[in-house]
């Protein structure tokens, strides 16, 4: 079966989807295409493993991003899941929707359809949700999302320091508003991470007309003309061609998809000539408007145990018996247990912060922020992050050559522009205002990043510089919209060629001010829905 009528690259949050809801109609012959191997490992069903994937090649694509000169010359290693999954596989585990705010900005930039109102029947359609009922959460879907079995109790605190601090503690959150602080869900069942592979994956994985291929590394896109016919792939190193009678999905993230459609010869011609690329559609977005969460986080010594401080190997050999035997402890939980949306100032129409608990602490290396370079302390502390909620600093994935081993670079100031230094400075101080609230203030025990925490704005602003880091959520690369510029159309075809679509993050807009898996999935589901559209309407 080296051809099909759909050929999807990407096994990923939008692929997995795609795949499997194609393939729900025995008449379409589908393939998927995933550059990474299988994910049914443990490390992958356990919700603490991620730890241990990120920066690991097996898993992670790696990818590296250029000198910032906007943080002090610091740079980062962009993780991205490389396995069935993709970064469903690999992410924190946190399940949040964009508000509905977020999806009227995204209606505001000429994706009509995508409000939130029209995109929830396609958030419910992919949930699983194993809390109380509520028309906010879906029964019935492949995807498990459940509240956290055994939160740290300084998470429930972190929500009742918010609540004193005039953040209100919100029961639900995923109806499009959430104006508050709460407790995460998680893509978890029973327990156990619900990748997109684990869940929609291992339903349709035996369908016949379902074809999964893993190690299979795309080099390009084919065309003839302006039409998409198939791809070219490495499968195991041995180049291979797959033919599309009817469309080429791609969905390999909004690193990954910039890069192929690149290499394919869609993109600015200038640098596709650079690289002696033909060009078959010159595309000055492709690969432009990268937007990322820039985040700063403040912690603090606590007089209670946090996860840190129980690193020692018999605490280690306890938590995992704990999770093998009750499903509980740190392994089953999220990394993030605890958030709010918030206002940097009290004038603010909107939340503009997205705030993080983490019941642990941890530093970074000064270079090459990664999992890799992380070193935990041994006294018991907490940490709040801010995330710039929608930020205005904007970058760029660029071509390295022409081989998909060859791995794009990232060009990003994250703190390009002034506005978004702004409001994580007056987040610091927010976070030290909620850390200062009694709920709190009882548990603290002294400031350890910073260590004197009375700073002028202007230090402030060096703390911030010094310590932003990302928060994996890029979008943006392969931008929709309905100007002649836009990448995709609402419909998620390529505009200015026919038979190709693409179904990832990619394609937003405008960053949502939340993590952005939820929102993958529901792409997927949507260009499932204008795919089998499309065919009925042949």
């Amino acid at each position: 079966m080296s051809d099909a009528d759909f050929v999807i690259v990407g096994g990923g949050s939008g692929g997995a989807v795609v795949a499997a809801r194609l393939s729900q109609n025995p008449a379409n012959r589908v393939v998927l295409l995933e550059a990474g191997g299988s994910s049914d490992k443990f490390l992958v069903k356990m919700p603490a493993g991620f730890a241990k994937m990120l920066t690991n090649p097996r898993y992670d694509w790696c990818y590296m991003q250029e000198p910032d000169a906007s943080i002090h010359g610091r740079r980062f290693m962009w993780s991205t899941g490389k396995m069935l999954g993709g970064s469903s596989a690999i992410n924190g585990l946190v399940y949040i929707r964009g508000t509905r705010a977020d999806h009227r900005r995204w209606v505001e930039a000429g994706c009509e359809g995508w409000s939130f109102e029209e995109c929830l029947p396609y958030f419910l359609r992919a949930e699983c949700f194993a809390g109380e009922a509520s028309q906010f959460h879906g029964r019935q879907g492949p995807l498990g999302v459940e509240p956290m079995v055994d939160p740290h109790p300084l998470s429930r605190t972190f929500v009742e320091a918010c609540a004193q601090r005039g953040i209100a503690a919100l029961d639900e959150y995923c109806d499009g508003n959430a104006d508050g602080a709460f407790l995460a869900l998680t893509t978890q069942r029973n327990s156990v991470r619900s990748s997109t592979a684990a869940s929609y994956l291992a339903e349709a994985k035996d369908r016949p007309n379902l074809r999964i291929v893993t190690n299979a590394v795309v080099e390009r896109i084919l065309f003839d003309g302006v039409h998409a016919t198939g791809v070219e792939a490495r499968v195991n190193g041995r180049l291979e061609t797959f033919g599309a009678s009817r469309e080429v999905i791609v969905a390999a993230g909004a690193l990954g998809s910039p890069a192929l459609l690149k290499r394919s010869g869609i993109g600015p011609a200038a640098e596709l000539k650079a690289h002696g690329i033909n060009v078959v559609l010159d595309r000055a977005q492709v690969g432009a408007n990268l937007q990322e969460h820039p985040t700063v986080s403040i912690n603090k010594f606590v007089n209670v145990p946090t996860y840190n401080s129980r690193m020692r190997p018999w605490d280690i050999m306890g938590s995992l018996f704990d999770y093998l035997v009750r499903g509980k402890g740190p392994m089953a939980t999220p990394a993030v247990q605890a958030m709010a949306l918030a206002r940097s100032r009290a004038e603010l129409a909107e939340p503009d912060l997205q705030l993080h608990f983490y019941p642990v602490g941890y530093d970074l290396g000064p270079d090459v922020l990664s999992a890799a370079s992380a070193k935990m302390p041994s006294e018991p502390v907490v940490t709040i992050a801010a995330s710039v909620g929608n930020p205005f600093s904007r970058g760029k994935v660029l071509l390295t050559g022409t081989s998909a081993a060859d791995l794009p670079t990232i060009r990003h100031e994250l703190l390009g522009d002034a506005r978004d230094v702004r409001t994580l400075v007056d987040a610091c101080k927010l976070i030290e205002a909620i850390f200062d609230a009694p709920a709190l203030a009882a548990f603290v025990t002294g400031d350890r990043s910073p260590k004197n925490p009375a700073l002028s704005d202007a230090e402030w602003e060096e703390h911030v510089r010094r310590n932003t880091n990302i928060s994996y959520h890029p979008v943006g690369t392969c931008r929709m919209g309905s100007d002649s510029e836009a990448v995709v159309l609402p419909d998620l075809s390529v505009q200015g060629v026919s038979g190709l679509r693409i179904a990832d993050a990619s394609v937003i807009p405008l960053l949502p001010r939340v993590n952005t898996n939820a929102s993958a999935i529901m792409i997927g589901e949507r260009a499932a829905e204008f795919i089998a559209a499309a065919r009925a309407g042949a």
